[in-house]
């Protein structure tokens, strides 16, 4: 579970950053749906991390 929520955790909160670079990149308009569920996803993760890290 724990390797789970590091996985989550880090792909999501690097896509936030990278995301935004590549669309602007390419001429294309951001999907703000997709930043936002990758940056509660990845934020949500950590949090879980964080407060269960005794039980992990």
């Amino acid at each position: 579970m724990k390797w789970l929520l590091t996985l989550i955790a880090v792909n999501c909160l690097i896509s936030v950053m990278i995301y935004p670079m590549m669309t602007l990149g390419v001429d294309k308009p951001m999907n703000w749906l997709l930043e936002t569920g990758c940056l509660v996803a990845g934020a949500g993760s950590l949090y879980l991390l964080i407060r269960y890290r005794k039980e992990l």
